[in-house]
């Protein structure tokens, strides 16, 4: 038997014929003698939606902060440092030798960091292998920080480029949050929620909504993106670029640092095969 419940923290409205919304008839056990334990996914949305998260959790933030951090792993960036805040960024950065800061605020990068929160920028950056990065943006890195403080284990950041991947590692599990981040953490976002469903019908084997994309392709976070002056309408294409690689990412919090590293695992759907080398680590902290 398979159940999802949908149980977010804050009242707001949700996706009209969301999958996620959808009942689930009750399976009957292909032995009737042993029972099938359920598969329960419940599913949160926004900053709020951390609040004493645990277990396995899933945190989605598609346009644009965890397909970033999916293209700088990809490049062979050796670990991602998430923080909350600008001057926090800055802090980690200048304790770390050569390393990038990356991120944007109010969707902007700031003056004196290296990347923005682009997929198009870190594809055109010259040289990042085994560089740290460290990260911070306005909804995906501060939601999944705050999941790892709140006890949430293991948690994975999410978009639709490493969807698949994601399944694969997390679906074993049989109780599982999935945290739509949305715009800042603090109001809804259609691709997070349509991402949020389409992660959630994989780990219970539905079929893919063939027109799942072209909604988010069509909906208020693509024109928002393509209508903002400062973003290259390229990360539109970047961020849709469904099971685009073959790793998740995996959040974990190292002596105290909260970072992302990729979780190869393989995933049949996947384009690229490109390994990052994981070996390096942060001065002072264990292996990952």
């Amino acid at each position: 038997m398979l159940r999802i419940r949908r149980a977010p923290p804050v009242d707001h409205s949700t996706i009209e014929g969301s999958a996620a919304l959808q009942p689930l008839p009750r399976m009957p056990s292909p032995i009737a003698s042993t029972p099938v334990e359920a598969t329960i996914i419940a599913r949160r949305s926004l900053l709020a939606g951390t609040a004493g998260v645990l277990g396995p959790t899933v945190v989605i933030d598609t346009f644009r902060a965890f397909t970033t951090a999916a293209y700088l792993l990809d490049r062979g960036v050796a670990h991602i440092v998430l923080t909350e805040t600008l001057d926090e960024a800055r802090s980690r950065a200048r304790g770390l030798p050569d390393a990038l800061l990356c991120g944007e605020d109010g969707g902007r990068r700031p003056d004196d960091f290296d990347l923005g929160n682009s997929p198009t920028e870190v594809a055109a950056f010259p040289d990042l292998a085994e560089r740290i990065v460290v990260m911070r943006t306005s909804g995906g890195t501060r939601t999944i920080v705050r999941a790892l403080r709140s006890g949430a284990d293991p948690v994975y950041a999410a978009s639709l480029v490493v969807a698949g991947a994601t399944v694969d590692a997390i679906r074993h599990f049989r109780h599982i949050t999935i945290i739509a981040t949305g715009l800042g953490g603090t109001s809804i976002a259609d691709e997070d929620e349509e991402t949020g469903d389409l992660i959630s019908d994989r780990i219970l084997e539905r079929a893919d909504d063939p027109h799942r994309i072209d909604r988010i392709r069509s909906g208020a976070g693509t024109r928002r993106l393509e209508s903002t002056p400062w973003i290259d309408p390229a990360d539109v294409l970047h961020c849709l670029d469904i099971d685009r690689f073959d790793f998740a990412l995996r959040s974990l919090i190292i002596d105290g640092v909260p970072m992302l590293r990729a979780e190869r695992r393989p995933h049949p759907s996947a384009t690229r095969r490109n390994d990052p080398q994981m070996g390096s680590r942060l001065p002072g902290t264990a292996p990952i």
